[in-house]
């Protein structure tokens, strides 16, 4: 596979790094983090207006029809400016998974309106004991007339009370469509150590509307759930990109002993372990996220990205605070910011271990 990018590629990248260099500064991080609603949804609707937040979508449901590559590539440069959005949330997983199982009814109301911002959608999908978001659901969908009731409870929804649409998963496995404001839901936010905004959802005879056949969510939703573990994977690569460049910047001007730290051996060969580490790991990415993209078999090239990511990027953050020394753990220093998103990644994502047996699996062993 040729993970070359090419010009079109390269320029979406630029664009994005622009826009967000102008758009999100880390001030604008740091404010939304306490904020209750943890995105600007002004900001939103302009990232929608960009065309990033239906990029993969058709053309007849208002997206540019670009591969899940491309959806990395903003990603990316997402995470290397910590950008607070749904855009994983929405654009990544929820709106696929309407795309592959809802009716056209179903496509037609609300795919125009998350590619142009007016609308945003979650995946409720993690319950009580899970290690990871591939445990089986146990959620209820009760008939009740000619409709389904849901009867339980979801965590780390993200988005969960901005959401115009959940879409949940329930026991089968099955997809279910909640409309934001429907009679028994409640929602109540979470502490998260990235400090993103997520929610445990109840419901309590909760009307909702079938999203594909009962029990036929399977196939789709292992699919959403490895574009999601591969582009939260891109989001923590662009931060580890970002924590590199604050390294050097640091090792460049600190002095000791009349020198920048950065001429002392023990320094620079952290900082060149960053480089392989970073390095590597984007082409990890780049290969899951075009297998994903263009059709081909995904397992290994998945699983394989995310065994050496974890611990990728504990490394990098473990050079990166050891280049900076004390500074890099106070709060007013951007470090951390991007220390708890990636660290956030791996353990919302499941353990290298863990991905270590799909990628034996996927070999066939």
């Amino acid at each position: 596979m040729d993970l070359t990018l090419g010009p079109d590629q390269e320029l979406l990248a630029q664009a994005v790094r622009r826009w967000l260099e102008k758009s999100c500064p880390l001030s604008l991080v740091r404010r939304l983090e306490a904020d209750p609603l943890g995105f600007d949804p002004g900001l939103w609707r302009e990232l929608a207006g960009l065309g990033f937040s239906g990029i993969e979508l058709p053309a007849a449901y208002g997206g540019s029809e670009q591969s899940f590559l491309e959806v990395a590539l903003v990603l990316e440069e997402m995470g290397r400016a910590l950008l607070p959005a749904p855009f994983l949330a929405s654009a990544v997983l929820a709106t696929p998974l309407l795309l592959a199982l809802g009716s056209e009814a179903q496509r037609r109301r609300w795919l125009p309106r998350l590619a142009d911002g007016r609308s945003v959608a979650s995946l409720a999908l993690v319950e009580a004991g899970w290690r990871d978001p591939f445990g089986t659901p146990a959620l209820e969908a009760r008939a009740a007339g000619p409709g389904l009731t849901l009867h339980g409870a979801k965590l780390f929804v993200p988005f969960a009370p901005q959401a115009d649409l959940l879409l949940v998963v329930a026991a089968g496995p099955s997809l279910l469509a909640v409309e934001r404001g429907a009679p028994g839901l409640a929602s109540r936010r979470l502490a998260s150590l990235g400090g993103d905004p997520v929610y445990e959802v109840r419901f309590q005879a909760t009307p909702a509307e079938a999203v594909g056949g009962a029990g036929a969510a399977a196939p789709a939703l292992a699919r959403a759930l490895a574009r999601g573990a591969v582009g939260a994977l891109a989001q923590a690569l662009g931060a580890a990109e970002r924590a590199l460049e604050l390294s050097l910047e640091h090792a460049k001007t600190r002095h000791q002993f009349g020198r920048a730290i950065g001429s002392f051996q023990a320094v620079a060969h952290r900082l060149v372990d960053m480089r392989s580490d970073v390095d590597a790991l984007r082409f990890l990415v780049y290969r899951a996220a075009g297998s994903l993209g263009n059709g081909r078999e995904s397992e290994l090239a998945v699983a394989a990205a995310q065994a050496y990511g974890g611990e990728a990027l504990r490394r990098t953050f473990v050079h990166a605070h050891q280049v900076h020394g004390a500074i890099g753990f106070s709060t007013e220093h951007d470090l951390h910011l991007f220390t708890r998103r990636a660290k956030a990644v791996e353990l919302a994502w499941g353990a290298p271990a863990a991905w270590r047996e799909r990628v034996a699996a996927a070999m066939g062993l």
